[in-house]
């Protein structure tokens, strides 16, 4: 999802606090607080922009329509 948000351009260092955790889903030896704590930082980040945006603004942008439209297919089947 973060790579998503700044590839469609919405992310504006919202994702700086999770960056500076060093850890990423294929971090396996990390332990599962650390996946935890990292998996709400990345949460807070994706709030933040919603905070910031408007959610009709946020679905305006292309690339989160395109991403939409590939769930909805998916939970179509």
């Amino acid at each position: 999802m973060k790579r998503f948000f700044e590839e469609a351009g919405i992310a504006n260092g919202h994702f700086a606090s999770y960056d500076k955790l060093g850890i990423q889903p294929v971090h396996i030896h990390k332990s599962k607080a650390d996946h935890k704590k990292a998996i709400l930082t990345l949460c807070k980040g994706i709030t933040d922009i919603f905070k910031e945006s408007q959610p009709e603004d946020v679905i305006k942008n292309p690339r989160v329509r395109e991403l939409l439209e590939v769930i909805e297919e998916v939970q179509s089947h």
